[in-house]
């Protein structure tokens, strides 16, 4: 059975520690990586240092700006004035009117209060700005200025000296690159792959070899878009179709969306005996509630499979498992249950998915978890209180769990 690198239904994580997802074949997936590595990333160190010089760029700045602000209340504080002189002159003119006879009595009085009330308040706004003066004494800046000069760089030698590393030699751009990629973090490699595809997209090998490890750094929509490149760049194959859907399932909680079985069933068309392939498409079927078509399509990959296939024995006791009740394999309950959570989460967002309902129902069903089950039931009674066609499927499914 020919397979891309990567395929086979262990990469989803869904069989035991001894299948492909063995230490072996995780080390074998990050070979090609090293072998692509071509950036540094900054240390620890390194980033505190440039913390550390953009703090102290912050405080000088804003050392060098509160006085320009202080020196900016002088024309205020003459506009103030002014003001003061303006109103005592209309007080003077009210009284010349009156004397005139060109306003009476009452007019003159008003007019003195209203003018004295705008005096007082200029006289106020002064009188503050006065107090501001006196706290911006001039000595201050000259202090300010002082620790311009002296503190600000004693404390970027201080911290240098004690985060930097001022005996290190220089280390050119050409020496950098020739650092073993062993000595990085997966992170690391995978940076110096992601470069090395911006500078040739065209590189098939770049694509196969990042994409899996997208997929066990969790990053499952970066996996995706890393296989459909590999595809435009190399042709369709069933195992890169496979591999797609995975990461998509993934990506959407364990539940294969219509996008990944659009994958799949590509995929089998291509290849019948693709394992990942049947193993999702099986567990879709699952999902739908349609066991016995899920247990017929894995029964016959079993049937297919080589003799020494590490998944096989994970496919089988997960039949045995269906088909007799029993209790889940420890190694898979993680990942079910993982599932089942993802969907039940899912359905709190958008309740108006009955067949969401119905495969939650199923799971907790297959789970041995009855109140669960008939929370779910109860739910999605009063969510389609109102559809008969839903509440008819939700009988059924009732009826599916007394048996």
């Amino acid at each position: 059975m020919s397979r891309a690198a990567g395929a086979g239904p262990a990469s989803l994580r869904r069989f035991p520690p001894h299948a492909e997802t063995s230490i072996q074949v995780q080390l074998s997936l990050w070979r090609p990586l090293r072998d692509k590595a071509d950036l540094l990333l900054l240390s620890a160190n390194d980033i505190l240092l440039f913390l550390g010089f953009a703090a102290l760029t912050a405080l000088s700045l804003w050392m060098l700006m509160r006085p320009l602000r202080s020196a900016a209340d002088a024309p205020q504080r003459a506009e103030g004035e002014s003001e003061i002189a303006l109103y005592r002159d209309q007080l003077e003119e009210v009284t010349r009117d009156l004397e005139r006879g060109v306003i009476g009595e009452k007019e003159a009085q008003a007019a003195r209060i209203e003018v004295s009330r705008r005096l007082i308040a200029a006289d106020e706004a002064r009188i503050a700005a006065e107090r501001r003066k006196r706290l911006d004494d001039p000595r201050w800046r000259k202090v300010a200025a002082l620790s311009l000069v002296l503190f600000v760089p004693v404390c970027a030698i201080a911290l240098y000296l004690m985060a930097g590393s001022p005996g290190l030699p220089g280390q050119p751009i050409a020496e950098r690159l020739e650092v073993p990629a062993e000595e990085l973090p997966v992170e690391g490699l995978i940076a110096r792959v992601e470069r090395r595809l911006k500078e040739n997209p065209q590189d098939i090998e770049g694509w196969e070899s990042i994409a899996p490890a997208y997929l066990l750094l969790g990053r499952y929509d970066d996996a995706a878009r890393a296989w459909t490149r590999a595809m435009l760049v190399d042709g369709v194959t069933a195992a890169r179709l496979a591999a797609r859907a995975e990461a998509r399932v993934l990506a959407n909680n364990g539940t294969v969306s219509a996008g990944a079985r659009d994958d799949l069933e590509k995929a089998v068309a291509l290849d019948a005996g693709e394992p990942r392939a049947q193993f999702l498409l099986g567990m879709a079927e699952l999902e739908a509630g349609d066991r016995d078509a899920a247990l017929a399509r894995w029964k016959a990959l079993v049937a297919g499979a080589p003799e020494d296939a590490q998944w096989v024995p994970a496919i089988r006791a997960r039949i045995a498992a269906i088909e007799g009740r029993v209790e889940i394999a420890p190694e898979d309950e993680p990942m079910i249950r993982g599932m089942v959570e993802g969907l039940a989460a899912r359905l709190e967002d958008e309740p108006n998915d009955i067949e969401g309902w119905l495969r939650l129902i199923h799971a907790y069903k297959v789970l041995a978890e009855g109140e669960q089950a008939r929370a779910a039931l109860a739910t999605a009674r009063e969510t389609f209180r109102h559809d008969g066609a839903a509440l008819a499927r939700l009988d059924e499914a009732e009826a599916a769990l007394d048996k």
